[in-house]
């Protein structure tokens, strides 16, 4: 397992957690934006309930046998559960790009069926089962039982429903922490029985010191890109767009209805990620709604007159809306063997169709 660094952001989190624990609370659901280092942030807290000088009243000290079983990735007293296409953030599967934007979307279950080849995107009724074996047994180190879970909102419903029952009847010392980026999306059942620390976004400034730390080129306007997230800047996955079609694209969006489909089969790049333009596109859109909403705009500040003018031709908010759901539908089969430049020149001419108010059918 890699080693945890604490993030500066953590405090109140951490603080909160600890409240907490001093009450007896057995399950804590972390939930807020993706980027924000939840995953890790739980995996800190395991280490520190299962470390046995601190006995998670203070930072684990790294040092003893359970410190040095949790670093190599097989304490015996851990279960983490994610997932099989996020199996890299089990313990000594190496690391990966974590929580970067949209992550969720490429958890969840893909829509129209699934290929068994791959990896499945949610956690089975299986793996839920296995914690049920594994609270049976008494600790191997005679100290905590630690449950790491997440995303939880890609539990299944029989999975979930299989966990409520070690949510509301938990072995003793048992500790389940579960991570979600969209607590909107878990069962309500499994978000009743947790007490709820939010990992807000970190202070701008923080996240800008952070990232100049880690040696992060235009930590500034990435940042800004992340929605404020800095992990989503520092791991990005393969999908993301080069800064060249990432300049492509967005002149496309800023045309807005002086946007032809001439323009897009010319422009669009022959080899262009379909996970990375989806995802700018939606980012758009969130920031249309945002501003035509509450007068905001978080991802393109600088565009802010684009999306003064796409108010002005009469952009339907309706219209831009559902253009946002036929994006996550995209996103959601995004890891399928599509033709790329045709699925994102597709999106592109449903942004044209929706400025017109069409009902993208």
């Amino acid at each position: 397992m890699a080693e945890l660094s604490p993030l500066p952001w953590h405090g109140a989190s951490r603080t909160a957690i600890a409240g907490l624990r001093s009450r007896g609370v057995h399950a804590i659901l972390l939930h807020g934006p993706a980027g924000t280092g939840k995953f890790d942030l739980a995996l800190a807290r395991a280490r520190d309930e299962l470390c046995e000088r601190s006995l998670g009243r203070a930072p684990a000290c790294g040092t003893c046998d359970s410190c040095r079983l949790f670093a190599a990735g097989n304490h015996p007293d851990l279960r983490v559960v994610v997932p099989d296409a996020l199996a890299w953030r089990r313990p000594g599967a190496g690391s990966a790009d974590e929580e970067a934007p949209g992550a969720e979307e490429e958890a969840a279950p893909a829509t129209g069926g699934s290929s068994k080849s791959r990896p499945s995107r949610e956690i089975r009724i299986e793996q839920v089962r296995e914690l049920a074996s594994f609270a049976s047994l008494s600790t191997h180190r005679g100290g905590a039982r630690v449950v790491v879970l997440g995303p939880a909102e890609t539990l299944n419903a029989a999975a979930a429903n299989a966990l409520l029952k070690g949510l509301e009847e938990p072995a003793p010392a048992s500790l389940y922490l579960l991570v979600t980026d969209r607590i909107d999306r878990c069962l309500p059942t499994i978000v009743s029985r947790c007490s709820g620390v939010r990992v807000p976004v970190p202070p701008r400034e923080m996240a800008l010191n952070w990232l100049r730390a880690q040696a992060i080129p235009d930590a500034e306007e990435r940042l800004t890109d992340a929605g404020g997230a800095p992990l989503a800047v520092v791991r990005q996955e393969s999908r993301d767009l080069e800064p060249a079609d990432r300049d492509v694209l967005l002149a496309l969006l800023r045309l807005g209805p002086r946007l032809s489909a001439g323009e897009i089969a010319s422009r669009v790049p022959r080899e262009i990620p379909i996970g990375g333009a989806v995802a700018l596109f939606q980012r758009w859109g969130w920031d249309y709604l945002a501003y035509r909403l509450a007068g905001r705009i978080r991802y393109h500040p600088r565009d802010t007159a684009h999306f003064e003018a796409l108010s002005a031709a009469g952009w339907p908010v309706a219209a831009a809306s559902r253009w946002l759901d036929r994006l996550r539908d995209l996103r959601a089969v995004s890891t399928h063997p599509l033709n790329a430049r045709s699925a994102v020149e597709g999106a592109l001419l449903d942004f044209l169709e929706s400025l017109k108010g069409g009902g993208l059918a």
